[in-house]
C-alpha cells in the first residue's frame, strides 16, 4: 500500500509544482500502466477505490506523517470529475 501512496505523494508534488491537475479516472490509468493493482488484486476504474486512495494518501501525508505542505499537493492535484477536491 505504501508503494502506491508514495506513487501517488511523487506525482501531485509534480502535477502541484506544475500547476496542473489529474482526475481520479486520471489517476486510476496511471496506477494501471505502471501495474498497481486495487487491494482486491483488480485494476483501478477511477471511481470509488480511486478516490478512497487519494483520501488514504492525504490522511498519512498529513495525519500519520504530519507532511501538511505534501499532503496540500495531494488536495490540489487531485480532482472529481466536477472539478472538486478529490482528498474530501
Amino acid at each position: 500500500m505504501n508503494d502506491k501512496k508514495i506513487y501517488i505523494w511523487k506525482l501531485a508534488t509534480f502535477l502541484h509544482s506544475q500547476g496542473a491537475i489529474m482526475s481520479g479516472k486520471e489517476l486510476a490509468s496511471h496506477l494501471n500502466r505502471n501495474n498497481f493493482l486495487t487491494s482486491y488484486g483488480v485494476k483501478y476504474k477511477g471511481k470509488r477505490g480511486t478516490y478512497k486512495l487519494i483520501r488514504q494518501t492525504w490522511k498519512w501525508l498529513h495525519n500519520d506523517l504530519k507532511l501538511k505542505n505534501e499532503a496540500n499537493c495531494i488536495a490540489k492535484a487531485f480532482v472529481k470529475h466536477n472539478g472538486d477536491y478529490a482528498y474530501k
